[in-house]
């Protein structure tokens, strides 16, 4: 049997060794999941597991509606709403600036040189009424 490794390298045969090592078990491996009964098992492992995660967000949801908190499907519809609203009001925004800025480089109008007439002179007016402080009447 002759050496096939570097005295030099004494890592040579522990790389050779899982390289062998992983080449079997990847055979193995693919051999194995060929397999119809591996496949089955999966499949049958697979259901059980969606099974228990709907009855668990199930048996969530019945809880957190009996303590009247809000459930995972209330809050992505909650979410949903508001980005609806959100959408809408950003489509409001640029309304308003559009028309806002339509309206600002719209052709300025004609400069207001009139005053309005002046209030006519005072005529001779009464004077005004006092009044007398209240209080005690004179006896």
């Amino acid at each position: 049997m002759t050496n096939k490794f570097s005295p030099l390298d004494p890592m040579a045969m522990w790389r050779e060794l899982t390289a062998q090592w992983e080449k079997s078990t990847n055979e193995f491996a693919n051999e194995t999941m060929a397999s119809d009964p591996f496949r089955q098992g999966m499949h049958g492992g697979m259901n059980a597991s969606l099974t228990a995660q709907k009855a668990l967000g199930d048996l969530m949801a019945r809880y957190l509606t009996m303590l009247n908190l809000p459930t995972r499907a209330d809050l992505q519809a909650l979410g949903e709403q508001l980005q609806r609203i959100d959408d809408h009001l950003a489509r409001i925004a640029r309304a308003v600036e559009g028309s806002g800025a339509a309206a600002a480089s719209a052709a300025p109008g004609p400069r207001r040189t009139r005053q309005p007439p002046s209030p006519p002179p005072a005529t001779a007016t009464r004077p005004a009424r006092t009044r007398k402080p209240a209080g005690k009447r004179p006896s």
